[in-house]
């Protein structure tokens, strides 16, 4: 009987071992689990620290190779825009020159080189009508039946003659005298018998200073013994228009006292003034 007490004490003992190993494993591991839950925290913390700027860099490559890909896609548009642009404004300029080249059909193309042609031609017409008025204006005309002013106030003191000689007093003979010649004071007004030209102005011996006109049709006028001449070679002017002044007389007409020489030639020959003076 004591016997098994004894067993029973010793069995229970050896339980009750067991029991306090099994909770003293139990809380040893409880212990080691508790120092290693704060170690791996802070390890995790720390390795986080480190990958936050590798992951900071890593994006900033990632910005920065996303930005250079957008710059060289904008580029590339950019580029390919103005390819685009210029080759527009290529065919833009070909549509352009060929449409110049090309009138379109629809403009009267022929009706407007023919109006120009009738306009030049009103033009020609209108200045050949203009140039004829200025000719007609300019034109001089002088006939049979037209009729000459007195060139100086005075008296005819030698007549023409070329069919008979007359005599001259200064000379002291008679010969034929293809002009008449005017009394008149020294310094009387000489004018214009008819409208003309003057062609010449010259100064000779027996006549002094002489001015020739032009009156139309093949008539002349000459006018001799002038002095402070007014007019000019070349000059038109109106019948009336101060020539001049009488002159004191050449040594041809001494006798004769101062005069006017005055001559009408036709086609070169004299004529009789007489017959066109009024």
């Amino acid at each position: 009987m004591r016997r098994n007490q004894k067993g029973f004490l010793i069995a229970l003992c050896l339980c009750m071992l067991s029991v306090s190993g099994i909770f003293g494993v139990y809380q040893y591991r409880k212990g080691l689990q508790s120092e290693l839950q704060p170690s791996v925290p802070q390890e995790s913390t720390q390795r986080e620290a480190q990958q936050e700027p590798e992951r900071e860099a890593a994006n900033s490559e990632g910005t920065i190779a996303q930005a250079d890909t957008e710059d060289k896609e904008a580029n590339q548009a950019k580029i390919e825009t103005e390819e685009d642009i210029y080759k527009i404004g290529e065919a833009e300029l070909a549509q352009a020159e060929e449409e110049k080249e090309e009138p379109p059909a629809e403009e009267p193309v022929e009706d407007t080189a023919e109006e120009t042609k009738e306009e030049e031609t009103e033009e020609e017409d209108s200045s050949v009508e203009t140039s004829g008025d200025q000719v007609q204006t300019d034109r001089l005309a002088f006939s049979g039946d037209s009729h000459l002013l007195w060139p100086v106030d005075g008296d005819v003191i030698l007549n023409y003659s070329m069919d008979k000689s007359i005599y001259f007093s200064t000379l002291n003979q008679y010969k034929y005298h293809p002009a008449i010649v005017i009394s008149a004071p020294v310094g009387s007004e000489v004018i214009s018998a008819a409208k003309g030209k003057v062609s010449q102005i010259t100064v000779n011996e027996e006549t002094g200073t002489t001015l020739t006109m032009e009156l139309g049709d093949g008539y002349e006028a000459v006018y001799g013994q002038l002095k402070e001449v007014s007019v000019q070679e070349g000059d038109t002017i109106e019948s009336g228009t101060l020539l001049g002044y009488v002159s004191e007389p050449t040594k041809y007409y001494t006798l004769e006292g101062s005069n006017l020489y005055f001559q009408v030639l036709k086609d070169g020959e004299a004529v009789n003034p007489m017959n066109y003076i009024e």
